[in-house]
């Protein structure tokens, strides 16, 4: 049996994504806040779901670490501190 995952996507509040940590999906936003924060690192003028892409693996290895220590909340949001 194959799982599907939803895609990524543009969101009022962010860019909305899932991660699976132990078995299990856990929906998570990470914020306009954090994706400008993370556009300023890299340069330029890219949209939201470009500074995602680039930063994907960074993203998403700070939500699995936030759903491994038991932060609560669904969406799980991650904010711009979770990047500095």
């Amino acid at each position: 049996m194959q799982k599907t995952m939803s895609e990524p996507r543009v969101a009022e509040d962010g860019v909305t994504f899932t991660v699976e940590v132990g078995f299990v999906d856990r929906e998570c936003l990470v914020s306009k806040n954090a994706l400008a924060h993370l556009r300023r690192l890299k340069g330029g003028q890219q949209d939201f779901m470009e500074i995602y892409r680039a930063f994907e693996d960074q993203i998403h290895s700070v939500a699995r670490r936030l759903v491994v220590a038991g932060v609560s909340g669904t969406p799980l949001v991650l904010g711009a501190a979770y990047f500095v």
